[in-house]
């Protein structure tokens, strides 16, 4: 029973029973009524009022109602709908889900394709392999067999010489047996001089060996010693930018040049102070040894530094340019014949112009000189004699024997 049926049902039932009606009322014709009665009637009226609202607002689930049919209706188009939609949806699904399996079947097939192509490739490339080996491997045994076969018919063949010698032999010892004795002599100097010969030819080549080793082994240490040179030549030219950086950052510079005595042919001695150096700085040796100094309208870097401490920094410089009043030179010379057996010839030279104060033995020994279309850096031995410095050289003369 639906709600609408209820509600009717409600509205046509008798009233309920109450108390202030009687059987001794009378059932026609007019009745005194009471204050009681109309308030009654009053709670009753209002009743139905507000049950017929409530039945007009509230929704009949009656399903002969044609509204309830409609609204039922709708609601079933619209469940159809959805319902469509999800079957739509679902066949989709159902149709990517076999795109999808069919696209790992295929891709399945194409792996299996190309692994079946590469064990073919493989198994192909290891058959070449195979056969390659069977290849060198035969013929490097046919040529195994073909220098056995050419030593045993060397051997045979050797064979054959010394049984035909040995029968010549033996038949001129028979006719002949002074030539017999002779020719085994000479066999047996002839095996000596092989025998040697082997002896030595084995010792050259294992002497040759032996210094090709060597060289090798020598250029690799040379090869190493350069790249430790590299490395360190690297190095320290690294460190001098960064130490001439500092340097020039710093701005350090020479003051007090001297000049001092010569030391060598055309070769004199300078010092200079290295001045604006930082008295926390612990590089002064290094930056002095980068500092170039103008010295005859060139720059040269010092030989060597001493440190004194801060603001003490002193550098050396031997300047071998534009000093003539170092230059020494060779006056004149004497010819003596040292052998006439091995043609060995002695040229002596006086030495003159060395320095007040310079070392005799070093002018001597750094003065050029040239005579007889030879040219020499200085003497080969020196000597003093008579208060004067000589320079003597000894070389092979052929005009002597």
């Amino acid at each position: 029973m639906t709600r609408r049926q209820s509600d009717s049902d409600n509205v046509c039932s008798p009233p309920p029973y109450h108390p202030i009606f009687s059987e001794t009322d009378p059932l026609i014709g007019p009745r005194k009524s009471s204050r009681r009665h109309q308030y009654v009637i009053a709670l009753l009226t209002a009743a139905l009022v507000i049950f017929g609202l409530v039945a007009l607002l509230i929704p009949s689930n009656n399903p002969s109602d044609p509204n309830v049919r409609d609204r039922i209706r709708k609601e079933w188009d619209i469940e159809l709908r959805q319902h469509e939609e999800e079957v739509l949806k679902r066949i989709n699904t159902q149709k990517r889900w076999r795109l999808e399996d069919s696209d790992r079947i295929n891709l399945r097939e194409q792996w299996g394709t190309e692994v079946e192509e590469h064990n073919r490739e493989v198994e192909a490339r290891q058959k070449r392999d195979e056969e390659a080996k069977n290849h060198i491997r035969e013929q490097w045994e046919r040529e195994v067999e073909e220098h056995d076969n050419e030593v045993e018919e060397g051997r045979r063949h050797e064979e054959q010489e010394k049984i035909r010698i040995h029968e010549r032999w033996r038949r001129e010892a028979e006719e002949h047996g002074k030539e017999v004795d002779e020719a085994r002599r000479r066999e047996e100097q002839e095996s000596v001089r092989l025998r040697e010969q082997w002896r030595r030819e084995e010792e050259e080549a294992r002497r040759h060996e032996e210094q090709e080793n060597s060289r090798l082994r020598e250029q690799w240490e040379r090869e190493v010693d350069e790249h430790k040179r590299e490395v360190e030549e690297r190095r320290r030219r690294e460190e001098q930018e960064r130490i001439q950086e500092e340097r020039l950052r710093l701005n350090m510079f020479w003051t007090d040049p001297e000049s001092h005595t010569c030391t060598s042919y055309a070769t004199r001695e300078y010092t200079a102070r290295l001045v604006n150096v930082p008295s926390n700085y612990n590089r002064r040796v290094e930056a002095c040894m980068a500092t170039p100094v103008q010295i005859h309208g060139n720059e040269y870097t010092p030989k060597w530094c001493e440190d004194h401490g801060p603001n003490n920094v002193i550098g050396h410089w031997e300047v071998d340019q534009h000093e003539p009043d170092c230059a020494s030179y060779w006056n004149w010379y004497k010819d003596f014949v040292l052998s006439e057996v091995d043609g060995m010839q002695r040229i002596e030279h006086y030495l003159e112009n060395i320095p007040s104060g310079g070392d005799w033995k070093e002018f001597c020994a750094t003065t050029p000189a040239s005579f007889r279309g030879m040219h020499f850096t200085g003497a080969e031995f020196c000597f003093q004699k008579n208060y004067g410095t000589y320079g003597h050289w000894v070389f092979a003369d052929d005009s002597c024997n």
